[in-house]
């Protein structure tokens, strides 16, 4: 496994993802996925009150408890969009407060390390957010926050009202980020491009990549064909150019003898500028272990472009 100090003394360059925990993963198979992904250095796991209705929370805090994973760090979001209501934002002081507490409860702690802010809302003022997460920071109930699915200039208006008045910023973002060309994003979804990624590399904010295997599309057309990929995944990521990044992906896993798969996670990890952190899932213990293979692989710059040709 490879490691960071942007989160802290050696974190790991990957998270695990608990989208799924409670929600088509049982409880004794995310423990065994935990117990999988710590065992192989992992340290850092991703949740939100949003996953399966606060199940995929419960789960992590009694694994915590059960495991006494004091070590492990876990981060987790709030003030998300309601996704059966029309997307109707629940950007408000009232609902991030109520997640909040609702987070804290279920995870069993008084206080978080990293709480994100799920989804933006461009109407409320870039203050109201500084102001807003700063309270929670005095209050002892958050260490550090950021913003997940925020596009630049709106992380930038918050930061910089923050370091006007001497007030705590967003610290990192979390962003749909993958080697695949996306078809087009779900509402309220950012995703990375070009302009995005130069905001990144320039003020140097750490990135923690959600989605970052692609739906698994590369690795699933690798081993089985197109007909392996979900109507979701066809949906956004099957087109010509990504069938290309196919055949690279392929030629780079005969070069590291390793898994396509492994190879999407490498390429992740091997960007360092932002310090890139991608967030990996899966239902069965054996992909983790084969995701978490990739931290290791150290592809060149060269290597990268090829990858990520759209943005580098």
């Amino acid at each position: 496994m490879r490691y960071s100090d942007s989160f802290g003394e050696k974190a790991s360059k990957m998270f695990l993802g608990t989208a799924y925990f409670g929600d088509g993963i049982t409880q004794e198979d995310a423990f065994s996925i935990m117990d999988k992904f710590r065992e192989m250095g992992g340290t850092h796991i991703d949740t939100a009150r949003l996953y399966a209705n606060g199940k995929s929370e419960e789960i992590v805090g009694k694994w915590l408890k059960e495991r006494k994973a004091s070590e492990m760090h876990v981060f987790t979001k709030g003030g998300y969009y309601e996704p059966d209501a029309g997307e109707i934002s629940r950007v408000t002081p009232k609902d991030i407060v109520s997640d909040l507490e609702n987070s804290l409860k279920a995870l069993g702690t008084d206080s978080i390390e990293f709480y994100w802010l799920h989804r933006d809302d461009r109407v409320i003022e870039p203050s109201e957010v500084a102001q807003l997460m700063n309270s929670f920071v005095k209050e002892g109930k958050i260490r550090k926050f950021g913003a997940s699915n925020w596009r630049s200039d709106r992380i930038k208006a918050v930061n910089d009202y923050a370091k006007k008045h001497s007030l705590m910023g967003f610290s990192a973002s979390q962003i749909r980020f993958n080697p695949a060309f996306c078809l087009g994003e779900r509402g309220g979804l950012v995703g990375m491009n070009k302009e995005e990624f130069e905001f990144y590399k320039e003020s140097e904010m750490p990135v923690v990549a959600y989605s970052s295997q692609a739906k698994g599309f590369f690795s699933k057309v690798a081993e089985k064909g197109i007909d392996a990929l979900s109507e979701k995944a066809k949906k956004r990521y099957l087109c010509e150019e990504n069938l290309e990044k196919l055949e690279v992906m392929k030629s780079l896993s005969e070069k590291y003898n390793c898994s396509v798969g492994a190879i999407v996670c490498g390429a992740m990890c091997s960007i360092n500028c932002p310090d890139t952190f991608p967030v990996i899932g899966g239902s069965r213990v054996s992909q983790i272990e084969d995701s978490v293979s990739g931290a290791d692989i150290v592809l060149s710059p060269e290597e990268l472009k090829m990858i990520f040709k759209e943005i580098m």
